[in-house]
């Protein structure tokens, strides 16, 4: 195999497995992935972005940042509001003469 600048491909890889239980118990301790990374990115030798894609396919399942269950519902409460239609218009709102109204104007109102 051709040896890239940054090491050989896949090595990356395997030094994220051989600390793999380290960094899933710091995210089940809800560390941040940033600092998981800092303390580990010169042993690992993969780029903060690959991390963040190796935590999301062999650790959380394909979610890197994991929303807890109140998060979840208050977000889904909050696009069941938006999603409602309004089917008046608020009382504060008054329309202008002659913006949408049936009766014409005279030209001197106009002017």
């Amino acid at each position: 195999m051709n040896q890239t600048s940054k090491g050989q491909y896949g090595l990356g890889r395997i030094a994220f497995k051989a600390h793999f239980v380290e960094i899933q118990q710091e995210i089940a301790a809800s560390y941040p992935l940033t600092h998981i990374y800092d303390k580990r990115k010169d042993k690992l030798g993969i780029t903060y972005s690959q991390f963040a894609k190796y935590v999301g396919k062999y650790i959380t399942g394909g979610v890197v940042n994991k929303p807890n269950a109140e998060t979840a519902a208050q977000t889904e409460h909050v696009r069941a509001v938006e999603a409602k239609p309004l089917k008046y218009l608020p009382q504060t709102v008054t329309l202008k003469k002659g913006f949408n109204d049936p009766s014409p104007l005279a030209d001197s109102e106009l002017f």
